[in-house]
């Protein structure tokens, strides 16, 4: 009888452990983000150059310092997984594949956020947090006219 009972109450125990720990679990809907998203539409304009390739990147500092954060390559572009942080700018450039000087051979070609009057340095930095991890619709305009010649 004294068995019986102290396996009964160990099972009670564990049950009310059980209940107790699976309460203060965070359901899925309260789950916290571990890095962002950026998203939008890049809007060209002009003849694009008939050569070279073309990168949609997130500049951890702008003016560019440095290899970006990201890169992609699609006129709806999408970064997931991006670190939290605050990044200088969301740009598109063009690569001249026949200029092999690192400083020269790339041409920005739009900016979100940025005009090609003040040469993108006007660019809407970015800032994602776990309160503010997603940018959408970050669209912004790109002229091949600033690719130079081809």
């Amino acid at each position: 009888m004294i068995g019986y009972n102290l396996r009964r109450g160990t099972l009670l125990t564990c049950i009310a452990f059980a209940v107790v720990f699976s309460a203060c679990e965070k359901s899925p809907a309260e789950s916290v983000p571990e890095a962002g998203e950026i998203s939008g539409t890049i809007t060209f304009t002009g003849d694009a150059p008939s050569a070279g390739s073309i990168f949609i990147s997130i500049q951890t500092d702008w003016p560019p310092r440095g290899a970006p954060y990201a890169s992609g390559s699609s006129f709806n572009y999408e970064f997931n997984e991006v670190a939290f942080g605050t990044y200088g700018a969301i740009s598109i450039s063009w690569e001249d594949p026949n200029d092999p000087n690192p400083a020269t051979k790339d041409h920005v070609l739009g900016a979100y956020g940025g005009s090609a009057q003040s040469g993108f340095m006007d660019a809407t930095s970015v800032t994602l947090t776990e309160e503010n991890h997603e940018l959408k619709n970050a669209d912004f305009s790109a002229d091949f006219k600033l690719a130079g010649p081809s």
